[in-house]
């Protein structure tokens, strides 16, 4: 993997130098600093597959990130995303494990990148004003070089649902509420995400409650979180 990594980031400096020389007919900067999220939120919206490795994020990246994964693959994106496993806090991993919706890794990674469609590379770019920029990459060399380091990152890979062995006594959909319950979703919410009435969302959630023998949602979300909880 250090190979692979090591031989794309040259790729991505490269770039990066015809950048400051004055252009590349490979590459672009496709956003800087805060427009990047909104640039991926317009930009992603015509996308049909993604392949994404992300080593690290924060609590509030992902509440950020993640429903927007899900409306994503709702629709019909087809997405595997990595993350790096010992980059990861705790809340993080939880967060990824409950994630009801899209196919969530842990592996080994130290490079972030996502390949969209087969044909474009999106790489961290130069500091632009001070400000992180993303690089948004049309190159079949650098999209080669994408696919061997992602391919050598699978290798360490495992599903986050192999996280999930503590949550056996719960039903699938049951998981599925709990995870969506764990994001601050409401109950008119999660019913229309798993397309099942409020009625049966709150039956689930009772069931939970009553199983875990607390009275809140917190309560249940924290003990579920610190994964103290083995019914017999």
């Amino acid at each position: 993997m250090l190979d692979a990594g090591m031989a794309l980031w040259a790729e991505r400096t490269r770039l990066c130098a015809e950048l400051a020389e004055g252009g590349s007919s490979e590459c672009r900067i496709g956003a800087v600093g805060n427009d990047v999220n909104e640039w991926l939120t317009a930009d992603a919206v015509g996308w049909s597959h993604l392949l994404s490795v992300r080593p690290t994020a924060t609590p509030a990246q992902l509440r950020m990130s993640l429903p927007g994964n899900r409306a994503l693959v709702e629709r019909g994106l087809q997405m595997v995303s990595v993350f790096d496993y010992e980059r990861l806090d705790d809340e993080c991993r939880r967060m990824l494990v409950e994630e009801p919706v899209g196919d969530y890794l842990f592996a080994v990674a130290d490079i972030q990148m996502k390949v969209i469609d087969h044909e474009r590379v999106l790489l961290e770019g130069p500091t632009v004003d001070g400000r992180f920029s993303v690089l948004e990459v049309r190159s079949a060399r650098v999209l080669e070089q994408a696919m061997r380091y992602w391919n050598t990152v699978l290798v360490s890979a495992f599903e986050c649902g192999r996280e999930r062995a503590e949550l056996g006594w719960l039903s699938e959909r049951q998981q599925r509420v709990v995870g969506l319950m764990q994001t601050g979703m409401t109950d008119e919410a999660i019913a229309r995400q798993l397309h099942v009435s409020v009625r049966t969302v709150r039956s689930e959630v009772a069931h939970v409650l009553e199983t875990l023998q607390v009275r809140s949602r917190f309560s249940a979300g924290f003990r579920l979180g610190r994964g103290e909880v083995l019914p017999d």
